[in-house]
């Protein structure tokens, strides 16, 4: 420190004295401090760190049980519960976890039971009148011949019923090969065919050969059902020739293992809101046209035909213009067999009268607002 002259207003000299101390004393205090706090503190604290973690694991386990049951529940178990145990708020949350989920399960069962009440209904409804139509339709047809000799008036008349007969007969014979559907008892009776053989038979039966344009490369054989193909196909090719522009074009491909199928028009396109319920059951772009030709099921019966190969069936804008319908069914059809706890829906072994699998019916030619 610095020395201070006396009487001299304490001006500083240039003299300065250092001292030197021992600080041995401090530094045992602090050693002391670190010891204590070594051998006392932090086992205090991880004495206390045991409870504290026994009581987040108290508090937690139920709340992982709870957001288990959730994930069980959204992925369709609709039967899972969580037990109770204890009393407070997680205790009570865990309770109505469980009446939520027995509400949810008896909704669920309620549904369910009235889905197959109401196929069972459609079912057998449309089994009990096959017969009977098929008698109308074949009257209809005798009295259509007599027509020309009956005065306009009559004739107009059986015209009529003719033609409302025919269609009823359609909508039955589709209503019973949805309701097959929704049971689970479609089956495929299969055969492996050359795909663009099987696509100039469904346009010669119709008479469509002179209308359609098509590109099908021979040589391309995939494993289907001939039948329920024709019905998907003839359904698309249908709609397009009556509601697209033309030309209409049916275009075959191979694409790696699949094969695909693109029937395409040149008409106005689809609106973008109607795209995504184009296979929706019943479903009318145009809401304002109550009557239509076809059943409504015709894309959705053309949809599962070709789901139950496996396969898939797309709509969406041509890149230029008009619409395009994409076939895509693998080379081989995954096995379809029918779920026998649904048989009972359909009646039995879901057949027509004569024991043959039920047709789906005369296939309408119709877009979404038509069916």
């Amino acid at each position: 420190m610095p020395i201070l002259h006396a009487g001299q207003d304490d001006a500083p000299t240039r003299i300065v004295v250092y001292a030197e101390m021992s600080l041995r004393g401090e530094q045992a205090d602090i050693r002391a401090l670190v010891t204590a706090a070594r051998y006392g503190a932090i086992p205090a604290v991880g004495l206390a760190l045991v409870p504290a973690l026994i009581a987040a694991a108290h508090v937690l386990r139920p709340v992982r049980r709870l957001r288990a049951g959730a994930h069980r529940i959204a992925e369709g178990e609709l039967d899972t519960r969580i037990p109770v145990r204890g009393t407070g708020e997680l205790a009570d949350l865990t309770a109505t976890f469980n009446t939520m989920a027995d509400t949810i399960e008896r909704d669920a069962a309620e549904r369910r039971r009235l889905e197959a009440g109401a196929r069972r209904f459609a079912a057998d409804v449309s089994h009990e009148l096959r017969t009977p139509l098929a008698a109308m339709v074949a009257v209809t047809e005798v009295l259509d011949e007599d027509t020309a000799h009956l005065d306009p008036d009559t004739s107009e008349a059986l015209r009529l019923v003719a033609e409302e007969t025919r269609k009823l007969a359609r909508m039955v014979d589709d209503l019973m090969e949805i309701s097959r559907f929704d049971a689970g008892a479609a089956v495929l009776h299969t055969d492996e065919v050359d795909v663009a053989a099987a696509v100039r038979r469904t346009l010669r039966a119709r008479g469509w050969t002179d209308r359609v344009e098509t590109e099908l490369p021979d040589d391309i054989r995939v494993v289907l059902d001939p039948r329920r193909f024709d019905v998907a196909l003839a359904n698309l090719v249908g709609n397009a020739l009556r509601h697209g522009g033309s030309p209409v074009r049916v275009v075959l491909r191979r694409a790696d293992n699949l094969v695909a199928i693109d029937v395409v028009d040149r008409g106005p396109g689809l609106d973008p809101a109607v795209l995504p319920h184009i296979f929706d059951r019943f479903y009318k772009a145009d809401s304002a046209r109550t009557r239509s030709e076809g059943s409504g099921l015709g894309l959705a019966i053309a949809r599962e035909n070709i789901r139950l190969h496996g396969g898939t069936l797309r709509a969406a804008d041509a890149a230029d213009e008009g619409t395009v319908f994409t076939i895509e069914l693998p080379l081989v059809p995954p096995a379809a067999v029918p779920d026998p706890r649904h048989l009972d829906d359909i009646g039995a072994q879901g057949t027509d009268h004569d024991g043959e699998p039920a047709s789906s019916g005369e296939v309408g030619n119709q877009r979404p607002e038509d069916q």
